[in-house]
């Protein structure tokens, strides 16, 4: 997800690194940052930070937030950004705001009228 989220960026943004809006500058900064450390170890992604990105605090308002104060070869861990829900709503602020993809209304789900229980080999309905 880390690659999209760059280099949709990049294919909208001429220059994201220097973006004058904060939230497109940083979200290019925490994709890169990501994408980084998972590319050069997949399995045990270690930080990797250029100089001018070192112990700086990287936030997207609401969405997620990298502080990289101190992480400079550390194994990444999914705390140090949030997780997969917060990479997920990265995408998703990615997509609306700064691609503009219009995103189609939630569709309401009904509340099923049944309630099936699973206990063991034993299946119950409630009546």
């Amino acid at each position: 997800m880390a690659v999209d989220i760059k280099d949709g960026i990049r294919a909208t943004v001429p220059d994201p690194k220097t973006s004058s809006d904060s939230n497109v500058r940083d979200a290019y900064q925490i994709a890169r940052l990501l994408r980084n450390a998972f590319a050069h170890s997949p399995f045990s992604p270690k930080w990797s930070i250029d100089p001018d990105c070192q112990n700086k605090t990287f936030a997207v308002l609401d969405v997620i937030t990298l502080d990289m104060t101190g992480l400079q070869g550390a194994v990444s861990d999914w705390r140090h950004y949030g997780g997969p829900l917060a990479l997920f709503r990265l995408c998703r602020f990615v997509r609306t705001k700064i691609l503009r993809d219009n995103t189609a209304p939630r569709k309401i789900v009904p509340i099923p009228e049944s309630v099936i229980f699973k206990q063991g080999d034993v299946i119950f309905e409630r009546v």
